[in-house]
């Protein structure tokens, strides 16, 4: 397990300032997880059991309507945690969301009790739950204000240029991107031939091209 401490410590910085017990009180409450894509890890009022520490891939955090409608919260990748999980785990409350992978995803699972501990005893683990709390508060007040005031085709150009990259390619049916943003595969579906038409994307089922970023942006902005 030593050998997999030091596999994340390249990610998550407060695990290379432990001390050696508590290194040691985390190598011996750890073991690995591995998941495929679409795995479900937590459910709305699951208990917090496990905090996960990722060495790859990526989580999925998202809230369920009523009506089966998603929006995602956030994502969690390597060097980072899951914040309602720890929040949960620390305050043994029931997870308020939706945990999925969203890739293939390799982490370490640490104990939850074990994790208290070195929350107790270890500045650097405290450290690095606050600026993970602050991280999640300012991206959360941007998704509120994306929601309150930006309207979806804004949303959608930002969403598609941010998951697009440089490469100008992602792979995404209109259910998951509907998902993501918070609105009905309709409303998406109808966005994208718009782009299309506009000469924007490329769009052949769940394959998406970005061709013209400029526009693109300025769709995103509203600038037209």
């Amino acid at each position: 397990m030593a050998q997999r401490l030091s596999s994340i410590e390249v990610h998550y910085r407060f695990v290379r300032s432990l001390s050696q017990g508590a290194k040691s009180l985390l190598s011996s409450a750890a073991e690995p997880v591995t998941m495929s894509k679409k795995t479900s890890f937590l459910i709305e009022g699951s208990s917090v059991d496990r905090l996960l520490l990722l060495e790859r891939g990526e989580l999925r955090v998202f809230k369920t309507s009523p009506s089966g409608r998603e929006i995602t919260l956030y994502r969690v990748r390597p060097g980072e945690c899951c914040v309602l999980g720890m929040s949960g785990l620390l305050a043994k409350a029931p997870y308020p969301a939706h945990v999925e992978a969203s890739a293939e995803t390799s982490a370490l699972a640490v104990d939850a009790e074990a994790f208290r501990k070195l929350f107790d005893t270890d500045e650097s683990t405290r450290h690095m739950v606050m600026e993970q709390l602050n991280g999640l508060l300012t991206g959360l007040m941007t998704l509120v204000a994306e929601v309150a005031f930006r309207k979806m085709d804004q949303r959608l150009a930002a969403f598609l240029l941010d998951e697009a990259g440089g490469g100008g390619k992602l792979e995404a049916s209109h259910e998951e991107i509907a998902g993501h943003i918070g609105t009905a595969r309709e409303v998406v579906s109808r966005l994208l031939e718009n782009f299309r038409d506009d000469g924007l994307i490329r769009a052949d089922r769940r394959h998406i091209q970005v061709v013209d970023r400029q526009r693109l942006e300025q769709v995103r902005h509203d600038e037209r």
